[in-house]
């Protein structure tokens, strides 16, 4: 792979391995690209740039010659560069078309798509580890039974401690801050404190909150740790982080954000950090009164907007296409995803998860 070495971001973006590697990866690609881009860590701001461009406008078909994609990538590499272009001059080529496309690629060029490569040293972390480096003693509670463990901790919080799992925490949190350390899997809900943020440590990964409920899934002997949130809003990041005292002491939730139904799952092996929505996305508050999932003739634009509310989940859509699209449906008894299958195929439409967002994508009423 000597030969990226030299590769601008143009190069990249034409590249075919580079591109299977972005759009359909293998565990030997990414063995590849990681190792490779360990030892040229002066090539990781342009690879970056370039799988952000490579997802933008993939997996799509452009209907452009090759010299009209080079032309607009050009554009788009130039305006990258001068910061005084706006995102939205960006995406006024014909590449970006139709607009929920638009929609999805400036949610990655903006920063907002998730997925990092932490570089560095590959060194895990374990449960024990982070214990006997604890500044306090600690309290530690296992769970040997079959059921969950609700265990009250000082400050009001709870949480809901899975079967084989243990926890350690101070009988008093201190004055500036409240911190746990879990192995295994565990619901916190978390009383909230702005002026002291609640750190959960899980093997590599730090879970910082100021109030909120969510669910760390970090067992010694499994590859992933996982952050899904139940309500609220969470910010995860790494002990590696480069700027993990600027996030830990910062007042603002700072790091990988996610909110009700998103997770991160970080792969500990690779050093990678994913972001998306949750399988089986549930309602932000369950009592099924406070929605109404009844449509009849409702324009479609408010079936998203009840949607969005009942799950807290972003949906973008383009009201300009799809405000004018009627709707008569039962929603009340299926999931989200069967309720987006059943909307969208009335009008017409698909839906993708992109970065823990729900993007539609359709021609509208009058084309179909």
């Amino acid at each position: 792979m000597d030969q990226y070495h030299n590769f601008t971001l143009e190069d990249f973006l034409w590249d075919p391995s580079f591109r299977n590697w972005v759009l359909k990866p293998t565990r030997e690609d990414a063995e590849n690209w990681q190792n490779w881009l360990a030892a040229h860590p002066d090539k990781m701001e342009t690879v970056r740039s370039a799988r952000e461009l490579v997802l933008a406008i993939s997996p799509a078909a452009v209907p452009l010659s090759k010299s009209e994609k080079e032309n607009a990538i050009r554009q788009i590499i130039g305006n990258i560069k001068n910061e005084e272009e706006s995102a939205e001059t960006i995406f006024k080529t014909r590449l970006y078309q139709p607009l929920m496309r638009v929609a999805a690629a400036l949610i990655v060029i903006a920063g907002l798509g998730w997925t990092f490569w932490f570089y560095g040293q590959k060194q895990q972390i374990s449960y024990d580890e982070l214990v006997s480096s604890a500044a306090e003693p600690l309290i530690e509670k296992t769970n040997q039974n079959k059921e969950p463990l609700l265990i009250r901790l000082a400050d009001g919080s709870s949480v809901k401690l899975e079967p084989g799992s243990k926890v350690s925490y101070p009988a008093i949190f201190e004055p500036g801050k409240r911190e746990v350390y879990l192995s295994g899997k565990a619901f916190f809900d978390i009383a909230k404190d702005p002026s002291r943020p609640f750190f959960v440590y899980a093997n590599e990964v730090i879970t910082k909150v100021l109030g909120t409920s969510f669910t760390v899934r970090s067992y010694t002997d499994e590859k992933e740790v996982s952050v899904a949130v139940k309500t609220g809003r969470v910010a995860v990041f790494t002990r590696k982080d480069p700027e993990i005292s600027e996030k830990k002491d910062s007042r603002e939730l700072t790091g990988v954000v996610i909110e009700p139904n998103q997770q991160i799952v970080f792969v500990r092996e690779s050093v990678k950090i994913t972001k998306s929505l949750i399988p089986s996305p549930e309602l932000v508050d369950n009592n099924l009164s406070h929605y109404n999932f009844e449509f009849d003739e409702t324009p479609i634009s408010n079936v998203f907007s009840e949607l969005q509310r009942a799950y807290g989940i972003e949906i973008i859509f383009d009201k300009n296409v799809m405000n004018e699209c009627p709707i008569t449906a039962r929603l009340s008894e299926m999931t989200l995803y069967e309720k987006l299958d059943l909307v969208c195929k009335a009008v017409g439409a698909s839906y993708e998860l992109i970065d823990g967002r729900i993007i539609i994508e359709g021609k509208g009423c009058k084309s179909i």
